[in-house]
């Protein structure tokens, strides 16, 4: 199994939003990627869909576009917040 495998079997886009404190409510966010009144980002088990702009992914886009990582990068940070959960166990 390679990392981007590893990491979208460990943790899904509601775990990586809320533990960036992102206000989730019925699995909706306000989303990341332009300015908005209502949440119109929906949060699935293995993906991410904002019906207001369209932007879509996995937890490895969502922190890729959040902090403007490659998606190399992004693997190995979600891959870091994956760690400090199996610490935690």
């Amino acid at each position: 199994m390679n990392l981007f495998e590893a990491v979208k079997e460990s943790v899904s886009p509601r775990q990586i939003a809320d533990y960036y404190g992102l206000s989730v409510h019925n699995d909706m966010v306000s989303c990341l990627f332009h300015d908005e009144r209502t949440p119109s980002m929906k949060l699935y088990d293995d993906h991410f869909y904002c019906f207001g702009c369209g932007k879509h992914g996995d937890v490895t886009d969502m922190v890729g576009e959040l902090y403007g990582l490659s998606p190399k990068e992004a693997a190995e940070k979600i891959w870091t917040y994956v760690n400090t959960l199996d610490t935690k166990s």
